[in-house]
């Protein structure tokens, strides 16, 4: 045709094909990962296959339906040759994950499959999609009081905090500190620096008392023993 380049003419032809109405976004980005999220189970699928997959689909054009990157571009996004490439293009179009379109001279055609019977069912309308939250979920723990540090001490190992609801030493106490500031609310600030001396001397010392605290049965005898082990120690 007169005053027509080759270009429009064969961009014309090109939209003519594109007859269906795109993909709302939302739709095309759900498919997309369920797509992706799909393969990554598939343990016949190689470490760089997926990789290659992943961008395939990322490449993925909302209106068409398809992707065209080269291998070249491919392969220098994740530092890899075009032959490796190639073989993971062939890997996912053997196992039914991708169909490739060869055109001569030109970037290839990928687009997204599904392999037979692997395809998601789709949610019914009004209907909230399903996010494959498991119906048995993992039961949640308990919360501390995360207003109070776990220990007054700054230098104690993590193996060394034991947990509460324990009946002897061993066990996890998560709410040590919550104890700690109940005995130096009760008993004075100087017990902080009687915590830090108690540690030094016997590992178990602090616990002890706040197991007491927990208990019920933590006595100012108990607090004046502390005291003067701390000093007896200091002064030998």
């Amino acid at each position: 045709m007169d005053g027509v380049s080759p270009a429009s003419v064969y961009i014309g032809r090109w939209l003519r094909r594109v007859k269906a109405a795109p993909m709302d976004e939302r739709t095309f980005k759900r498919n997309k990962m369920q797509w992706v999220n799909a393969l990554s189970h598939e343990c016949e699928i190689r470490p760089t296959t997926f990789r290659i997959a992943y961008l395939i689909a990322d490449h993925q054009n909302r209106t068409v339906g398809f992707a065209w990157p080269s291998l070249a571009s491919l392969a220098k996004k994740i530092c890899m040759t075009t032959k490796s490439v190639h073989r993971a293009v062939d890997q996912l179009e053997e196992t039914g994950w991708l169909e490739v379109e060869r055109k001569a001279n030109c970037s290839n055609r990928y687009r997204l499959r599904w392999p037979p019977g692997r395809k998601p069912v789709p949610a019914l309308a009004g209907r909230k999609v399903d996010r494959n939250v498991p119906t048995e979920r993992q039961p949640s723990p308990s919360r501390r009081d995360a207003s109070v540090a776990r220990t007054y001490l700054s230098n104690q190992p993590k193996t060394f905090l034991i947990g509460l609801g324990g009946e002897g030493l061993g066990e996890r106490f998560k709410d040590r500190g919550k104890y700690e500031a109940q005995i130096v609310s009760d008993y004075g600030p100087d017990m902080v620096g009687v915590f830090e001396e108690l540690d030094r001397i016997d590992a178990t010392a602090v616990e002890k008392l706040c197991r007491k605290a927990k208990s019920g049965s933590l006595t100012p005898l108990d607090i004046n023993a502390a005291r003067l082990s701390v000093a007896k120690n200091q002064g030998s």
